[in-house]
């Protein structure tokens, strides 16, 4: 196994982490420190070949990055407990999301729901902002509905590792479903639906959005995915909602805001839908609900 490593500036530690949350399998690592801002970059390889070829790509739309990184060889095992370093146990309310290898020294208080995840190298252990957002909107909403949440329907596009999907039907949710371009991360998915009992209630899927949304299939979509593809797929992502649902975009950063909001009404109108809407921040994140009026 070959490890490339090169220290990056504070500039690039936000705009790396942005851009490799967009994939849903990545062999790459950034260790930040958050006080000074500064980092390094690590990612491991099955050889040099596979490293340079990689680097070059990404030495392409990140200019600032050193020409060269350094080159070591690593035991498999090395690669394999890094991303553990990163991954910590969190806490939503009465949900909590906990690393498998804890599981036995985290105690879950009586009543409380826990999801135990090992998400491998695919984006998606929760600690991105644009997921908390997703589980945050996830559990206001089953509070705000808790009295029918087992007669509903989430739907989860762009599913990644299944964090959402999962936690949907952990937390009362009818059908819980979720689907993804990268077969890789749909194969995480149905492995951690494994690992916490779900496989029978949950579904997992490998599609695009127009083949894994039907009209009026969602009660609460979820749509954590960068704004491009949101805007491009309005109209798809509005006629899947079912009367009263609610539609949650994030993957949106918060100059982003008026584009997503513009695109969305606009296109609530020519369905002849009133919706309401509003907006959550954290860092540089902001997630975008529009629900149904009826």
């Amino acid at each position: 196994m070959i490890k490339l490593t090169c220290e990056i500036v504070p500039d690039l530690v936000g705009a790396l982490e942005d851009h490799f949350c967009e994939w849903s399998s990545s062999p790459w690592v950034i260790v930040a420190n958050r006080l000074t801002g500064e980092g390094s970059l690590d990612g491991f390889f099955n050889d040099e070949t596979e490293g340079v070829k990689a680097w070059e790509k990404l030495h392409a739309r990140f200019t600032g990055l050193p020409s060269k990184p350094d080159v070591s060889f690593v035991e498999d095992q090395d690669w394999k407990e890094a991303y553990r370093k990163h991954f910590h146990p969190f806490q939503i309310g009465s949900f909590h999301l906990v690393p498998s290898w804890e599981k036995k020294n985290y105690s879950v208080p009586s009543g409380d729901k826990a999801l135990y995840l090992d998400p491998g190298m695919a984006f998606g252990t929760g600690n991105h902002e644009t997921t908390r957002l997703c589980l945050r909107a996830l559990t206001q909403f089953i509070e705000q509905r808790k009295e029918e949440v087992s007669c509903l329907a989430c739907v989860d596009a762009g599913c990644g590792s299944g964090i959402l999907t999962l936690a949907a039907s952990l937390l009362g949710f009818g059908e819980a479903r979720g689907f993804d371009l990268d077969p890789e991360a749909v194969r995480i998915a149905k492995e951690n639906a494994v690992c916490n009992g779900l496989a029978k209630k949950v579904d997992f899927a490998y599609a695009d959005l127009t083949a894994g949304l039907q009209s009026s299939c969602a009660d609460l979509l979820l749509a954590n995915i960068e704004t491009d593809v949101l805007c491009s797929h309005s109209l798809t992502l509005l006629t899947a909602l079912r009367p009263q649902g609610t539609l949650l975009l994030s993957g949106v950063l918060a100059k982003e805001i008026e584009q997503v909001q513009n695109a969305f009404e606009e296109d609530a109108l020519k369905l002849s839908i009133t919706m309401s809407s509003s907006l959550c921040i954290d860092g540089e994140w902001v997630s975008l609900e529009f629900t149904k009026d009826c």
